[in-house]
């Protein structure tokens, strides 16, 4: 349980982190000309539980779908700044869906990924009404939003986990990710604390509600790791990944980790490096802003559109694709 002066911390980091959101307004903001856009779908009871659902021209008959989850270290993030980049999916015929969830003071894990699949049983629900094609679903987050893809595709794909994490969701029969794409992901917080990514420590016991004491004595319980890691599940029934990392990012070696893993498992597996002005911590979604982010929305269009349409070779073993 965490403490007083722990959740004041978490509250404390929450302001101050969408705060500085604010501004990354000015550098993901694009028109949206010729799409539909309809914003804040409740989709449950959470202050957060909303997405929004965007349109392409011409409407979605038969389009994948593109699911997006912001990051924002469990415990903050604005939704609104990643429609942006789903605009760029929708440009290229995706319906796409951008879920929110709540922060860590009012779910702690299990319960965000409660929120996810319900949000995305909605969404997925308001797609096919658009005539999408949600056979063909591509899942995709930042930072936070990229553990939270792996662990949606960790679910999905390892059905006892709906018990294990009590998650209700009506199509855990048939619904399986084509393809999912984390960016500048994490993918076993009690491990990514030794990376020394600002506050990480913090964010890790926001996720998980527990005291840094608690944590330290569940360390090496196996029970305990394949409740939290979602590189645990990095085996053959996962499906195909895109990984992108960041040059200048304190956090790229958690996505060289789960690449790794998903390589040794024969999952096929992308991976993209992006450098310069969008090297820093999920610089890929100002995908606009300079050659690198342009490059590896591009790389990931390509890769998806592979996916979506059993395209992708079995035998990608996780190299770069900007190398």
């Amino acid at each position: 349980m965490l403490t007083k002066r722990e959740r004041a911390a978490i509250k404390c980091a929450e302001r101050r982190y969408n705060f500085s959101e604010l501004f990354l307004f000015l550098v993901f903001r694009r028109p949206h000309k010729g799409l539909t856009v309809l914003r804040d779908i409740r989709y449950g009871e959470g202050k957060h539980a909303f997405f929004d659902l965007v349109i392409p021209e011409g409407g979605g008959q038969g389009s994948p779908v593109f699911v997006y989850i912001h990051g924002g270290g469990f415990v903050s993030g604005r939704r609104h700044n990643r429609l942006y980049y789903c605009y760029e999916w929708a440009d290229k015929g995706y319906v796409c869906a951008n879920i929110g969830y709540d922060y860590a003071l009012d779910a702690a894990h299990p319960e965000h990924l409660r929120e996810l699949f319900a949000g995305l049983d909605r969404a997925l629900t308001e797609a096919e009404k658009a005539g999408a094609d949600t056979s063909r679903v591509v899942v995709a987050g930042d930072s936070a939003g990229g553990y939270f893809t792996a662990m949606l595709a960790a679910v999905s794909t390892h059905p006892e986990l709906y018990e294990k994490f009590g998650i209700e969701f009506s199509r855990q029969e048939t619904f399986r990710p084509a393809a999912c794409i984390t960016i500048s992901g994490l993918f076993d917080p009690v491990r990514a604390v030794g990376t020394r990514f600002p506050e990480m420590a913090l964010f890790t016991r926001a996720l998980l509600g527990m005291s840094q004491k608690e944590i330290d004595e569940a360390k090496g319980d196996e029970e305990f790791e394949r409740f939290v890691s979602a590189e645990r599940y990095a085996d053959a029934a996962m499906p195909p990944f895109m990984v992108v990392r960041s040059s200048a990012d304190r956090l790229r070696s958690e996505s060289e980790s789960f690449a790794a893993a998903l390589t040794a498992a024969g999952v096929p597996c992308r991976t993209f490096l992006t450098k310069g002005i969008n090297g820093v911590h999920a610089g890929a979604l100002a995908c606009r802003l300079a050659k690198s982010g342009r490059d590896c929305l591009a790389a990931a269009l390509d890769f998806a559109a592979c996916a979506t349409s059993g395209r992708l070779s079995a035998a990608e073993k996780g190299e770069d694709t900007n190398d």
